[in-house]
């Protein structure tokens, strides 16, 4: 069978992933040959469209293969070159060959179209369906001379795209081992979460203008025999890996929630808790189902419940996450922004969307009581974060002088160690319950 023939077989195969592997392969091996001759370049784009699967499981799998023909349609017509060819490789995987390119920023142009398409919702009935692609990219002959080799590298790299904020990424051979590493720790991950081993401290959090404890952040601690102390940026990288990102966070929430509810029982301390996630979280439509459940779970209000936002940058106009942020306000969530390295550029976007919270920390302002400046300045982010309807949590606060001049400031919260530092859920009881000395 000769490449043009092999192509026109995989265009007229059906969406069977097992029929679609070898004739796809073929001709990719047919294309790796025809540039060993001529010297040419060569890209696989491994798609990840991150929907399909869960359009089985909400209405069945004949809708689910109507929505990977509208891909496959949709990758021909507005990304691929008629020379170009792709391939369904899973149930939620892609693969497109681009036949012959002059170098990696062609490849990287057409997976950023691959994105914009992909991007744009599927209407099944009245639903508005979006999918949330990522793309890895592999060079013949930079990153693998072999058919076989070229797949497998752009799948990893597809990996390390799951991470960054353009969803796109390219193979580099260091990354081999960060992929072993990080199948390690989905292994662990996946144990911890099923025996419920995941623990969490807790950091008081003080209203400044009652003077007293009225919340707590709820910090992971994945302590694993092997690994040792992981800290929750590595956990929610290896769930996003694993697809487990909910599974984390239902584990987290549950248990935070127990322990809050203890709080309120046995030491009288009816607190709202924080938990801190990911923007990229926000990204997984059925994370407001794992937390409606978790708060019925423990019978527990809404507004008790403060999901506090990190990373932010990787938002973009990301329509699920945003959508998700929607829900869970209308839900009666708090939504707070925990970003330090978010930019004053993204004031703008901040006003559209429904956060309630803005953690700030206030070590990076300086000495507030000995500079005026620091004070001015502070004072004008609090301003500013009124005037968006946002209370202010301050952070990193060094001294009880530096408490009572960001109280004067109209700063709402904080959280301090001096004040408290994170204590798992028994001490924290032996220390702020109405019982305790």
């Amino acid at each position: 069978m000769n490449t043009d023939d092999s192509a026109e077989a995989l265009a007229g195969l059906s969406a069977s992933s097992s029929a679609v592997a070898i004739p796809f392969l073929e001709v990719l091996r047919g294309q790796v040959e025809q540039r060993r001759v001529d010297g040419g370049n060569l890209a696989v784009l491994l798609i990840e469209c991150g929907v399909i699967s869960r359009i089985d499981a909400v209405w069945g799998y004949k809708i689910g293969d109507a929505v990977r023909d509208r891909v496959v349609a949709s990758l021909r017509s507005d990304v691929l070159r008629p020379s170009d060819f792709v391939g369904e490789m899973g149930r939620d995987d892609f693969a497109c060959v681009l036949s012959t390119v002059e170098g990696p920023a062609v490849a990287l142009l057409a997976a950023q179209k691959s994105l914009r398409v992909l991007s744009s919702p599927f209407w099944i009935g009245e639903e508005e369906i979006y999918a949330s692609p990522v793309i890895g990219i592999a060079m013949y002959p930079t990153h693998a001379d072999q058919a076989e080799v070229l797949l497998q590298r752009a799948k990893s790299a597809c990996v390390l795209a799951r991470d960054l904020a353009g969803r796109v990424a390219d193979y580099g051979e260091d990354r081999d081992n960060a992929a072993a590493s990080r199948l390690l720790y989905e292994n662990r991950l996946r144990t911890a979460i099923s025996e419920d081993a995941l623990e969490l401290v807790f950091q008081p959090q003080y209203d400044l203008r009652l003077g007293q404890v009225m919340g707590a952040e709820g910090l992971l601690r994945w302590r694993d025999p092997a690994l040792g102390l992981i800290d929750a940026t590595h956990a929610f990288a290896a769930a996003e890996s694993a697809n487990m990102v909910t599974d984390l966070v239902s584990s987290i929430l549950n248990r935070a929630l127990r322990n809050v509810s203890e709080f309120r029982y046995s030491a009288g301390l009816d607190l709202r808790i924080g938990i801190k996630l990911p923007a990229r979280a926000l990204r997984y439509a059925e994370l407001l189902d794992v937390v409606q459940r978790a708060l019925g779970t423990w019978s527990r209000r809404p507004g008790t419940l403060i999901l506090e936002i990190g990373e932010t940058a990787v938002l973009g106009d990301d329509a699920v996450a945003k959508n998700t942020l929607i829900r869970l306000k209308e839900l009666g969530v708090k939504l707070s922004i925990d970003d330090p390295a978010m930019a004053f550029s993204s004031l703008f976007w901040l006003a559209a969307m429904p956060f309630q919270e803005i953690k700030i920390d206030v070590s990076a302002v300086g000495d507030l009581v000995a500079m005026p400046k620091s004070e001015r300045i502070m004072r004008s982010i609090v301003e500013l974060a009124h005037h968006l309807r946002l209370d202010v949590v301050a952070l990193g606060v060094a001294d009880d002088a530096t408490a009572i001049r960001l109280k004067d400031l109209g700063c709402d919260y904080m959280q301090a160690d001096f004040k408290g530092p994170a204590l798992d859920p028994v001490r924290f009881v032996e220390r702020f319950g109405f019982n305790a000395d």
